[in-house]
């Protein structure tokens, strides 16, 4: 009769223990994360500061662009005149 008795006893401890550690396990936090990482390609501008360097670089675009436009006129000039002869 004395070993049934331990027999439950220990049956008891071992609920408890489950109890307690399984509690534990629901209560704390977890370390897992979702990570959806893409690579990105490209390049911002933060900021600008102009130098002389930046200052001759505006001007020859400028330039560039005054050709193209006269280009441009050109040979819309010159398609003009081949559709009147």
């Amino acid at each position: 009769m004395k070993s049934y008795h331990t027999i439950v006893i220990i049956k008891i401890m071992f609920i408890w223990y489950l109890l307690i550690v399984s509690a534990g396990f629901l209560t704390t936090s977890t370390v897992a994360y979702y990570s959806d990482h893409k690579q990105g390609n490209g390049s911002m501008t933060i900021g600008t500061w102009e130098s002389e360097d930046s200052e001759h670089q505006i001007e020859e675009t400028e330039k560039a662009k005054e050709k193209v436009e006269e280009q441009e006129m050109q040979s819309e000039s010159a398609a003009v005149h081949t559709t009147d002869e």
